[in-house]
């Protein structure tokens, strides 16, 4: 019997496996070879225990056999035996390599990819979220409690009554119960959201959309054009936070609208929002503007009235209904577009209100708003800080701006030279400083800049009072001869209108007639420095200037300081204050503040405030200001006129009151758009006189002590002096008035000027001249009369409407 071949013959031929057996088995050999000789040389040890371990793991016999094991002798092994075992242990490899577990296809690589991506996602937005976490909470440190809401206080409500205690006006929110959303039309509602947030009811107080269109459409155009607050985030910060555009207002409003919408319901933050916004002229909520501007209560409000309302809050200033009703009814038309593209309104209802103008705003205006003004800038100085709300007594006369106003507008029919464009100002004073009229502009509607208080001008001529004055208290009288000739100082030489000089006159006709030569003569003998002094005792704000054109008024004023530079002319000599505010009472009679009496500081001597006031008096009844006489009064003033008209004055008082009027346009343009310039004698004139007569208002006058002058006698020296004199300008008695000049332009500042030098006895040297070559006077020589005070005018031909020489 043939012997069977033995297995472990190492001449046995192998079988050959599988192809798919094959290629497992040498992707796993390659890969593992790899991998261990990788392991093997970087941490042997660990690629040892590595091995062990998957051994382990997979159940199989490790080959090597346990070292605990005593090892027994060594047999001699013939070679056929070794030869066995080799071919053994290569078949049980090659059995273990076929029963392996066939390891499981990889992952695409897009899936791995998105992994990744998701990953690093995940990662930023934790972070994300982590510094969110961050900014809330650093954000949050100093937001005020919501329940501040619960004691929510409006603003005070401020009345202001006249001097007899008659409705002026009102500032601040109409009284009355806070509206609700469910008592309002719809359509009232559907305007302000149409136009401030559409998606209001959707939204849970912020509306990241309307953040990012914002942000887009700011950036497109280059700046802030949109923005993507809520409602709830503008009663936020309305309420709670400053308008300030800070990265920390902005975080603390959204967290704020946060709070309030998980407080509140929408219609309760939409009532909040609707009785605390503003809309303009001093109302806030939708009650006070209704009431403001309609003069109905909100739930009768039209569409069209719904729709100006609700423009209003883009610019309340800018598209107010009474003072810019066009611009209003612009806005409240893009309002209607809004509503129309929200579906709150039907395209041909919203053209049938425009077409109609939309709506009709009252009429109702405040009868003296530059005057109301004034006094709440004076109420913040007195009470910064309001808690209640106030009555506040005032010094102002209701009907004295009734009429002023009246003749302000019928003032270019009366004048032509007076352009539509030249504004006026008009101030009246009491004796004890209480201002009774202020008037700072035509029309309030068109400009609510306040001229009479704000607007620095130069009074022209009507800064001569304060050079006869200093003149006076340096021991001259009002029948002093002064001389009106060409005077010139280094290079600048002031002139007279159209050149026109008067020769000798009295100090008393150089101020009637206004003349510049004479005044600057004067000022020269008397001092600049004597001048400033004076007007500075008086009031006259600011830093004078003691240049060479001082006596010509180019030191500005504000008309009302001016009247309060005039007040102690009707006050004795002694000073006051204007004041406009008497008393601050609560609606329940409480007194909060009471006017104290200051007394002022006497500043004029009595003599010399006589004399001066004679001087004023003639120039309303003989010289540049007859147009401002007033019927059965005493009155005192002087006319104003500066370069070329660009400012036109009248002050002076009657009766205890001061006025000031003056006439000129915002751009220092000139006024000359008629067949002459406006002058100081003109139209200011004319309204000062309609101001005084309503301000007075048949008020009983007070008593006036006239002027006394003393003779002039001359001595036989001076008589005998003067008949060597020669004067090649004699006055010319016959030349007629004329209130405009032309101020020429002063020196420069770095020359210095030389003091005029002009004696006494040149002055009566000149005057025995002019008596002498007096053939052509009247008989009785009236001029020498007149010199000697016996006569107030000297026969000439007629004034005409305009007198006097200098404004």
């Amino acid at each position: 019997m043939a012997r069977k071949p033995s297995s472990r013959s190492g001449s046995t031929p192998r079988r050959r496996p599988p192809a798919r057996a094959a290629s497992a088995r040498s992707r796993g050999g390659a890969g593992k070879g790899r991998s261990q000789s990788l392991v093997d040389r970087l941490i042997p040890q660990l690629g040892q225990n590595s091995s062990k371990n998957s051994n382990k793991k997979s159940g199989k016999k490790s080959a090597a056999k346990p070292a605990a094991k005593p090892r027994k002798a060594p047999v001699k092994r013939t070679a056929a035996g070794a030869a066995r075992k080799s071919a053994s242990g290569r078949a049980t490899s090659r059995r273990a390599s076929t029963r392996r577990r066939p390891q499981r296809p990889g992952l695409p690589g897009w899936v791995r990819r998105a992994g990744g991506i998701a990953f690093r996602v995940g990662f930023v937005g934790f972070g994300c979220f982590i510094l969110s976490l961050a900014a809330i909470y650093y954000y949050s440190r100093d937001l005020p409690p919501l329940s501040a809401l619960d004691h929510l206080q409006r603003p005070a409500q401020i009345t202001l009554v006249d001097v007899r205690g008659e409705f002026l006006t009102r500032y601040g929110q109409l009284h009355g119960e806070p509206v609700m959303v469910d008592g309002l039309p719809p359509h009232v509602v559907q305007a302000f959201l149409a136009t401030e947030d559409r998606n209001f009811y959707h939204h849970w107080g912020v509306n990241p959309v309307a953040i990012i269109r914002a942000l887009i459409v700011n950036l497109r155009e280059g700046s802030v054009r949109q923005g993507g607050s809520t409602i709830t985030q503008q009663f936020a910060k309305n309420v709670f936070l400053t308008p300030d555009r800070t990265i920390k207002r902005k975080m603390q409003e959204m967290l704020l609208a946060l709070q309030l919408e998980m407080t509140y319901s929408k219609d309760e933050i939409l009532a909040f929002y609707l009785n605390n916004v503003y809309f303009g002229a001093g109302t806030w909520g939708i009650s006070a503007a209704s009431e403001r501007y309609f003069e109905k209560k909100p739930d009768d409000l039209t569409v069209g009235e719904a729709a100006m309302l609700a423009g209003l809050l883009k610019a309340p200033s800018r598209y107010s209904p009474s003072a810019s009703p066009d611009a209003a009814r612009a806005r409240a038309g893009v309002v209607l577009a809004a509503m129309v593209d929200a579906g709150y309104l039907k395209p041909e209802d919203a053209e049938t209100i425009t077409s109609q103008r939309i709506a009709t705003v009252s009429r109702r205006r405040n009868p003296a708003p530059y005057a109301t003004d004034y006094a709440m800038a004076a109420l913040n100085e007195i009470m910064p800080q309001l808690k209640h709300d106030i009555i506040i007594h005032t010094t102002i006369d209701l009907e004295a701006h009734k009429r002023a106003q009246a003749a302000i507008e019928t003032l270019t029919e009366r004048d032509t030279r007076v352009a539509a464009d030249v504004q006026v100002a008009m101030v009246a004073l009491e004796s004890d400083g209480a201002v009774s009229l202020l008037i700072g502009g035509k029309d309030y509607a068109g400009s609510e800049y306040n001229r009479a208080t704000h607007a620095l001008r130069q009074p022209g001529s009507a800064f001569k009072p304060f050079v006869y004055l200093a003149a006076l208290e340096d021991g001259r009288r009002p029948d002093d001869i002064i001389l009106d000739t060409p005077v010139e100082l280094s290079d600048w030489a002031p002139s007279n209108y159209n050149d026109k000089y008067y020769g000798a006159v009295p100090m008393a006709e150089a101020l009637a007639r206004s003349l510049n030569a004479a005044a600057i003569r004067l000022q020269e003998e008397t001092g600049r420095d004597e001048v400033v002094a004076v007007a500075r005792r008086l009031g006259f704000p600011g830093d004078i200037d003691p240049g060479a054109a001082l006596a010509l008024g180019v030191n500005e004023a504000t008309p009302l300081d001016l009247a309060a530079t005039y007040l102690p002319f009707a006050n004795h000599g002694v000073t006051a204050q204007p004041y406009i505010i008497t008393s601050i009472y609560t609606e329940s009679g409480k007194v909060l503040y009471a006017r104290e009496t200051r007394p002022g500081r006497y500043v004029v001597a009595e003599d010399d405030l006589i004399a001066l006031n004679h001087m004023l008096r003639q120039t309303i009844a003989d010289g540049s200001g007859k147009a401002a006489a007033l019927p059965g009064y005493v009155a005192m003033g002087k006319t104003g006129t500066t370069q070329e008209s660009r400012d036109a004055w009248f002050a002076g008082h009657a009766a205890g009151v001061t006025g000031v009027v003056w006439l000129g346009r915002d751009d220092y343009t000139p006024m000359r758009d008629g067949w002459a310039p406006v002058s100081g004698s003109g139209a200011p004139a004319l309204l000062w006189k309609d101001m005084m007569i309503a301000v007075l208002d048949d008020r009983p006058d007070l008593p006036y002590t006239p002027w006394q002058p003393q003779p002039f006698l001359p001595s036989i020296f001076d008589q005998f002096r003067g008949l060597f004199s020669r004067n090649d300008m004699p006055a010319d008695p016959a030349v007629p008035y004329d209130a405009s000049y032309e101020m020429t332009a002063p020196p420069p500042a770095d020359r210095p000027l030389p003091r005029a030098q002009v004696s006494m006895d040149d002055l009566v040297a000149d005057v025995l001249e002019e008596e002498a070559a007096a053939s052509t006077l009247p008989q009785g020589d009236e001029l020498g009369a007149f010199l000697n005070g016996q006569l107030a005018e000297p026969a000439a031909a007629g004034p005409g409407p305009e007198s006097g020489t200098g404004g």
